[in-house]
């Protein structure tokens, strides 16, 4: 087989169309197409077409994982997930994950870290929630335990409960404000535990409030 003709892609964007024997065979990366050194006339066999595939889907995967990350950062699962969902096996997709997990792209313990951080500044929810949401993101267990550890102290979650109720409280409307007291305080009371707080930071907040 010979490599007669390459032209731009129509198909990949930057990409370039081999054609085999005057036949379009596979689209190819310019980095690809650079380290195998492609042009007319070369002779190809097809143990370096598998060669050529298996190396053009690991250059798309990891130019996808790459832009991915670079929007904000992702846990190691979301990543596999991602590349998973664009069509790549689960094998090619843990193996650039775990390459940008050690090149110190993707970091579990860090990202764990900031997504505990953004919860207690934005809408909080409580330790319950977290151990949660960083569960469903691919967060090891242990991993959790140490980032709550480090980083919501008791008078934190405390003040993430008080900052949320009081964000209820402002918005609550008048059916809210004509309930008898005990069952405004049941409201809230289940309002705190939905989003995650212990019954103990959930009793004493409400308790504390001007309800």
């Amino acid at each position: 087989m010979i490599i007669t003709k390459i032209l731009r892609s129509r198909k990949l964007r930057g990409g370039y169309a081999i054609y085999i024997d005057e036949v379009f065979a596979f689209d190819v990366g310019e980095s690809v197409l650079m380290k195998f050194g492609l042009q007319p006339g070369n002779r190809i066999d097809e143990k370096t077409v598998e060669q050529l595939s298996s190396a053009e889907a690991l250059d798309r995967a990891q130019k996808i994982a790459v832009n991915f990350i670079s929007y904000r950062p992702r846990s190691l699962r979301e990543v596999v997930n991602k590349l998973v969902s664009k069509g790549f096996s689960s094998e090619l997709s843990n193996r650039v994950a775990g390459h940008l997990q050690a090149v110190n792209l993707l970091n579990d313990l860090e990202f764990a870290r900031m997504f505990v951080r953004d919860k207690l500044r934005g809408k909080p929810i409580g330790k319950a929630m977290m151990r949660r949401k960083l569960i469903e993101k691919g967060i090891a267990p242990h991993t959790i335990e140490r980032v709550i550890r480090e980083t919501i102290s008791e008078e934190d979650e405390q003040q993430a409960a008080l900052k949320l109720l009081e964000r209820k409280l402002r918005r609550a409307d008048h059916r809210f404000a004509k309930l008898d007291a005990p069952r405004r305080r049941k409201r809230l009371l289940d309002y705190l535990l939905r989003r995650g707080f212990s019954s103990d930071v959930a009793v004493k907040t409400v308790r504390n409030a001007s309800v």
